[in-house]
């Protein structure tokens, strides 16, 4: 597991996310949890209606003051 699947295994609900595809979203809420407590999947909402997306293939985009 590299360290930015990892930073996608806790967000909270409101982030902003994209998929590798490029399709944004923002996160509603935690769908399914692990065993140990982090995000399996999340509920977003994106432009089609709500969506289940899976924590591994959620990417957070760069932020503008790096």
């Amino acid at each position: 597991m590299t360290a930015t699947t990892h930073a996608t295994r806790r967000l909270q609900p409101g982030t902003l996310v994209i998929t590798a595809d490029g399709e944004p979203g923002r996160i509603r809420e935690v769908c399914t949890f692990r065993r140990n407590g982090d995000a399996y999947s999340y509920v977003v909402e994106t432009a089609y209606g709500r969506e289940i997306w899976h924590a591994d293939e959620v990417v957070l985009p760069a932020r503008d003051d790096q």
